[in-house]
This record gives structure tokens, sequence and C-alpha cells, in this order.
């Protein structure tokens, strides 16, 4: 298997939406089109890098973190006095840099262009408005940073690093999407996967993270993620992890499908060529008679069973033998177990991964698990409930 790829968050969403997109992204490097809000983000982004890289101030103390870590001194841009606001540049100067960087591909047209173009200005002039009289003090900009979550290299570049009046760190990534609300920040993997890098880098802990909405001027803040967060993402990562270097890259639809620039070479879209056509009618059409066939044999079988059941209840017999084969009735049993009874307890106990997230048939296998303490055992079989159902299976020969 190969060696496990170092997971940025735009490539860990890529693969668990589609692996053979990111396929055609991360290993045949082909490329996207160009697309007009793609542009207009990164000239918006790049202005406020520019804008804010001066303004960076020193907020960490001096030597390294805990377990040998970096600290926010490490990590300082100028050498400026902390206590003292530095001055931003006047709004023309900021304006001055969105002209210099402004990206002008993936447009439909000039009137497309200038009117993001426009838009930008707008949200840059106000946002300058609001950055003055609130004087943040910004740690960091656009820092690339790389860390591990469960074994799994991962790496990003956080737009912005704040020092928090409490000595902690605010993570904020800019947004310039139209709509924007405080549940998409709850439930933003990007932040999450931006506080680890944050806290195993700078040995300082994040107090809160922010989706910044620029159109909007919004700071949508949430508190720093619990433990529980930060395994989620580690199991999703691993799995995507494990995907990679097994070399799985399936297709997988879904509403990406609508843009997505690799559609004609995605299986899942590609046209049968004509030479194979016929061919192909020909076996659909002989499986769909066979799928009907099949469908009124289970019916058939069902009602059958459904007699027999009433039959060996009555009689107390298991087996029923016929001309050709017996039939034996088996018993089956299965767990079920309610998620909001179940997860918590295993969450409590450091259970979640080896339960599969409260997969039903992992679990039941911590029932049978000597390493499980025996009373977590009871609780965990008191939380669930045992089904038996009964089926019949063919045998070759009659047992008699």
């Amino acid at each position: 298997m190969a060696a496990a790829p170092t997971l940025s968050y735009s490539g860990f969403r890529a693969y668990a939406e589609c692996p053979l997109r990111w396929k055609f992204l991360y290993v045949d490097r082909l490329r996207e089109k160009p697309r007009s809000f793609f542009s207009f983000g990164r000239s918006v982004h790049a202005a406020l890098e520019r804008f804010v890289a001066p303004l960076v101030v020193e907020g960490g103390l001096p030597g390294k973190g805990p377990g040998g870590q970096r600290t926010l001194r490490d990590f300082s841009g100028p050498q400026t006095d902390p206590s003292v606001a530095q001055t931003p540049m006047d709004l023309s100067g900021l304006l001055g840099i969105y002209r210099e960087e402004w990206v002008s591909e993936g447009y439909t047209s000039a009137q497309e262009e200038e009117s993001y173009f426009d838009l930008g200005v707008d949200l840059l002039t106000r946002f300058h408005s609001v950055y003055v009289k609130e004087a943040p003090r910004p740690v960091a900009v656009e820092k690339d940073l790389r860390a591990e979550l469960e074994g799994v290299p991962i790496h990003g570049i956080v737009d912005r690093l704040d020092r928090t009046e409490g000595g902690g760190l605010e993570v904020l990534d800019y947004k310039t999407s139209k709509e924007l609300s405080l549940k998409d920040a709850q439930l933003s993997d990007q932040l999450t996967l931006y506080q680890v890098l944050v806290e195993q880098n700078y040995g300082r802990p994040v107090e809160s993270l922010t989706l910044y909405h620029l159109r909007s001027l919004s700071a949508l803040r949430t508190p720093r993620r619990p433990p529980e967060a930060i395994q989620d993402l580690g199991i999703r990562l691993g799995e995507v992890s494990d995907g990679i270097r097994s070399g799985h890259y399936e297709p997988r639809v879904g509403s990406w499908c609508r843009w997505c620039d690799f559609r004609s070479l995605c299986p899942e879209f590609k046209e049968v060529p004509a030479g194979s056509r016929e061919r192909i009618v020909t076996l659909v059409d002989r499986y769909a008679e066979l799928l009907s066939e099949r469908r009124q044999a289970r019916q058939e079988m069902e009602a059958i069973e459904e007699e027999m059941e009433g039959l060996a209840l009555g009689l107390g017999v298991h087996r029923f033998r016929g001309s050709r084969l017996s039939l034996h009735r088996q018993a089956r049993r299965s767990w079920h177990f309610p998620p909001e009874a179940t997860l918590p307890l295993l969450r409590a106990h450091e259970l979640e991964v080896r339960a599969g997230g409260g997969d039903p048939d992992r679990t039941a296998a911590l029932l049978r698990d000597p390493e499980v303490p025996a009373r977590l055992r009871r609780l965990l079989a008191g939380q669930g409930k045992l089904e038996l159902r009964y089926t019949w299976e063919p045998e070759g020969s009659d047992p008699h």
C-alpha cells in the first residue's frame, strides 16, 4: 500500500465527494476550468493578505511550547510591539493592491467581470472601515501549516490568525460567497482542521473559530471544537487516506456532478460507443426479464415461507423434507443499538472508533471482547436490543 498522502481540506473534500474526481485532480493533474467566483475570491484574498501582513504583531512567549512545539514568537512577522496597534494603509492603498491582484480569468463577459470588480471595491471599502475601528491583533496571515491527525499528514493555509484578549488564538477564514450562516461555521470541517493545525504548530489554545463573511462583514464565530469533533474528523480523514493509498477511485454521483469539468471522462456519464450498443441493448433487455422473473419468484417464496413458518410453529418441526432437498428453519440473532443512548457510552470509554461510530455489528463485537470490562459490556447490552428471526435454509441432502 502506498504512503499516506498529505491532505488539505480541499483534497479531503474532493475525495469524500468523488474519489474519481480526486484522481483526475491530484494523480492525473487535470485542470478545472477557471470560474468567476473562484477568481473573485482569489483576488479579494490576495488583497487582504497584503493589507493585513504589515500589521502582524508578535503575540507569543519565548521558547518552545508544550511537546517542543513552536510558539507564536517563532511564527511572528515583523518584530513589533504587540501593545501598540500598527496603522493600516489607507483605503486608496488597499484598493490599489486590489487592482494589482485582480484575476480576470473565468468571467463569461466583460460586464460580469466589471460587476464582480465593483462588488470587491464595495466590500473592501466597508472592510477597511470596520478593520480600522476594531484594530484587531493579527498574529499571522496566509500561513501554511502542517501537522498530523490520527496518523494522517495534513496541511492548510490559514487566512488569518488573531490574538484574543485572553491570550489564545482566533482562526479566521474569509468567505466571499453570497450566503453564509452560523451553522456553516459550526459544521465546517475546514475550521476543525485549522484548529488542529494551529494548536499543533503554535503551542497555544485556539479559543474561537470564525468564518468571516465579507459581503455582510459578519464574523460567524464559534467556540473551539471539542475532542469528539476532532476525533470524528480524524476518523473520516483516515478513511479518505486509506482509500487513496489503496487506489480506490470509484466515481460517486451527487449534486457536484452538475458543475464537474470531467463528465466526459467519467464512466457515469460517458456514452456507449456505437459499435457496442446493439449487444448491450440485448443484454440489458434480457437482464430486465430476469429481474421481473426474480421479483415474481421472491413474492412466491415469501408466501411459501410464511405458510411453512406457521406449520413449523404448529407442528414443532424445524426441518421439512421435499423430493429434491430439505429446508432447515434456522435462528438468526442481530443486535440493534439506539445511537442516542449508545454513542455517549462509547465516547465516555473511548470505544467509539472501535465500534465504527456505533455500527451495530462492531458494537455487538464489543460484547464478546474480553478486553472490554464486563460491567461495560453489560451496560452496552442493556442499551441494545437483541432480535431473533428465523430463516429457511436449503440443505443439499436429507439429514435423516
